[in-house]
């Protein structure tokens, strides 16, 4: 970990980690009043991950329930949040825009919607147990 609080990694290196599903969570909704017609709404939430071993790495994202055809999935909605700053093979910083690029592509890389939903399952005593 460097003074500015980053783990500085290639895009290889990011690769070759394996995270671990630490936490996530159903957003709550933020309006209390009723309507008084019927409005759409949406599922939203959070997960973080992290990664074993020393220098702690940790990556987490917003996330959305959808139901496509009588079954859930969850959608990645933001870019992830990361103590991860990549550099290139020549050790170049990369910037927060091509960090968060591939960070999302590394996300989507691997399947941490099956994982969030069984915690999701498990966490909230089955709300979204498939029929």
């Amino acid at each position: 970990m460097s003074n500015t609080g980053y783990v500085y990694l290639t895009f290889p290196q990011l690769q070759a980690i394996t995270l671990s599903h630490l936490i996530s969570g159903m957003d709550e909704d933020g309006d209390p009043h009723m309507p008084e017609a019927a409005v759409v709404t949406a599922i939203t939430g959070y997960t973080e991950w992290i990664a074993k071993g020393k220098p702690t790495i940790t990556i987490g994202w917003d996330w959305q329930m959808l139901r496509d055809d009588a079954k859930l999935r969850l959608l990645r909605v933001s870019e992830p949040a990361s103590n991860v700053m990549l550099r290139n093979a020549a050790g170049v910083e990369l910037g927060h825009g091509k960090s968060a690029a591939l960070l999302s592509a590394f996300v989507d890389s691997f399947d941490w919607q099956t994982i969030t939903l069984d915690y999701l399952n498990d966490r909230y005593c089955g709300i979204t147990r498939q029929s």
